[in-house]
């Protein structure tokens, strides 16, 4: 990428709170990923709940449990997945979205965490407009989510919405009438 892009993307960054960025993965890293996962949701047909464990003891597989058998494993999470694979590990160290990141907040980067969010069709997971930040809010707002599609994304895939500028606004609560419902209601 060249310097007036990198310019024109920490613009954009500022302006609407999000950059897109194509081929921040090469073909064979993302191929290696691919390949992974899918070694992965097949070891989850022997498992009808969440399993295995990270290091602070939570479920680091977690499957769907409306959906989810031997014969139609509907694996929907996987929590550190650097943790396990070298693979997922090269790219979260070295790929082209780190060097924007770099050229847009800062080159001190920090890895909070890593995971594997896969949206299934007919899955029965909904997920409902939210902003990341309240989910674990933190004293520096100086952060930034990365996301990495494994897949290319179409229409009728159900891309990712974003609203631009809503970054510099309202947060907004997540918990409705006493429940937490990881959604804003606006």
């Amino acid at each position: 990428m060249m310097r007036e892009d990198f310019a024109a993307c920490r613009e954009m960054y500022q302006r609407d709170g999000y950059v897109t960025m194509k081929d921040a993965v090469t073909p064979e890293a993302l191929a290696a990923m691919r390949t992974q996962l899918d070694i992965w949701a097949d070891e989850s047909r022997q498992h009808d709940a969440p399993y295995g464990q990270i290091m602070d003891g939570r479920p680091r597989f977690d499957v769907e449990p409306a959906t989810h058998g031997p014969d139609t494993p509907a694996l929907r999470r996987i929590t550190s997945p650097i943790e396990i694979s070298d693979d997922f590990l090269a790219v979260a160290r070295d790929n082209a979205a780190l060097d924007l990141l770099a050229e847009v907040m800062s080159p001190n980067i920090k890895l909070q965490a890593s995971k594997v969010n896969l949206k299934l069709p007919g899955s029965g997971t909904n997920v409902r407009y939210h902003q990341d930040f309240p989910f674990e809010p933190h004293s520096n707002d100086d952060l930034c989510t990365v996301l990495i599609f494994l897949d290319d994304v179409t229409l009728d895939n159900g891309p990712l919405e974003v609203v631009p500028g809503t970054h510099r606004g309202e947060l907004y609560t997540l918990w409705h009438d006493g429940v937490f419902t990881g959604a804003v209601d606006h």
